[in-house]
């Protein structure tokens, strides 16, 4: 999975994190295109599939029960909307041959759509809604696929409301990038596939290099400069190289100094080298901006994060946690 900016906040114990948010863009590594949709408040991630020529996304936890499946896939034929529907609605449909109710086909604001009720399936009721979105321009087409058990038509408005989020930017959508901003998305998306790999190594690297740049020209919007600068750090932290994973966090902070992650990651350093009493200074600040986290995120408990074990029995850190988490 490729992930830019990725999946809920797990302890760090070791490090390992994604994060969630709304905005989702997803870019086939090497290929000059973004797939850009507001996901929600929830959880996402994103795959590469193995010849380097499709991305996935999917977000399938938000609280209103749609499900969100999208596909970006570098094609042979000229692409369009309409092209992009002709080729792959057949498709979808031969490959889940189900009864299909209220099956229409239409246009709306360049995207082709086709919807459709499932009524049933294995003989249970379910009623369920879906809707697939086709977007195309030069060798790229994509598609949504949004879909809801036990529709009702009041669940309309946030269909309509997703998809009124979908765009596929391409130089000629006259959305052209300097070669700056289009290196630091390949960076980007490169680095979250070796990362959502655990190659942390790699995905280091090319973090690095995308932080490089946007240091020179900050264009990243909030939320996924948070999580590069987290991933980044991560890496380094899986790989040992503590003092890289404590100036990456350090350099986060000074830019954004109220984000809590930055510092809980930050105790996570401090923690894998045993240092105490560093590591509670930087859980105190965390717990301090503790809402300010990314939508969907939240402060794990460092009491059973494994980056605290060298002192998660010493009563000193145990009643200094327990002390931040009740304020």
């Amino acid at each position: 999975m490729i992930a830019i900016f990725f999946v809920l906040l797990i302890p760090c114990g070791g490090f390992a994190r994604g994060t969630g948010a709304n905005k989702a863009q997803i870019p086939i590594p090497g290929v000059k295109g973004v797939l850009e949709l507001n996901v929600g408040t929830t959880a996402w991630g994103a795959h590469v599939r193995a010849d380097g020529k499709e991305i996935q996304l999917q977000a399938m936890y938000r609280m209103d029960d749609i499900r969100i499946t999208a596909f970006l896939q570098k094609v042979n034929f000229p692409a369009s909307a309409d092209n992009c529907r002709g080729k792959w609605w057949p498709m979808t449909a031969k490959a889940a041959p189900l009864k299909r109710e209220e099956l229409r086909q239409y246009d709306r604001d360049g995207i082709a759509v086709v919807e459709y009720i499932i009524p049933e399936f294995r003989g249970n009721t379910l009623h369920q809604k879906s809707v697939h979105a086709y977007l195309g321009a030069n060798d790229l087409c994509a598609e949504v696929h949004l879909s809801k058990d036990q529709f009702v038509p009041e669940d309309q408005e946030v269909f309509d409301e997703i998809l009124s989020t979908v765009r596929l930017v391409t130089d000629e959508t006259g959305h052209s990038e300097s070669n700056a901003a289009e290196e630091k998305k390949r960076y980007l998306a490169e680095g979250s596939r070796f990362y959502l790999e655990h190659n942390y190594k790699s995905a280091a690297e090319l973090y690095q290099r995308a932080l490089d740049l946007e240091k020179r020209d900050r264009t990243l919007s909030r939320d996924v400069f948070r999580v590069l600068v987290d991933n980044l750090g991560m890496s380094y932290g899986l790989t040992k190289k503590y003092p890289m994973a404590k100036e990456t966090f350090e350099y986060g902070i000074s830019q954004d100094p109220e984000y809590p992650l930055f510092y809980y990651l930050m105790a996570c350093t401090y923690g894998e080298q045993g240092l105490m009493n560093e590591s509670i200074k930087q859980l105190s600040l965390a717990f301090k901006y503790k809402a300010n986290v990314i939508p969907g995120e939240s402060l794990p408990d460092p009491l059973k994060d494994d980056s605290f074990r060298k002192f998660s029995h010493d009563k000193r850190f145990v009643d200094a946690v327990r002390d931040m988490q009740s304020q």
